[in-house]
């Protein structure tokens, strides 16, 4: 699902013009990635929780050249799933 169709789901189940849906959806997006450069979580109840987490310098491989290089330390971004929506997703049935 891309802005655009959140904008228009939202509109369309609230009737709120659709300039002020993408305001509000813009500034939230802006809201959260800021506070991830900051290093703040994110905790939405029911949904997921975003983090930044700090991953531990490693040995990795170039395959192409068939060389060992050396990862190092840095931040990443973390995201941890709610175990209801985690339920509910495992209820869809496969096709």
């Amino acid at each position: 699902m891309t802005r655009k169709e959140i904008v228009n789901e939202v509109y369309q189940k609230t009737g709120i013009t659709k300039e002020a849906i993408q305001a509000v959806v813009d500034e939230t997006i802006n809201v959260i990635a800021e506070s991830l450069v900051n290093g703040e979580s994110i905790f939405l109840r029911g949904l997921f929780t975003l983090s930044v987490v700090k991953r531990a310098p490693k040995r990795t491989r170039n395959i192409t050249k068939n060389e060992g290089i050396m990862t190092p330390a840095h931040l990443a971004p973390h995201a941890k799933f709610a175990k209801e929506l985690k339920e509910k997703i495992k209820e869809i049935p496969i096709e």
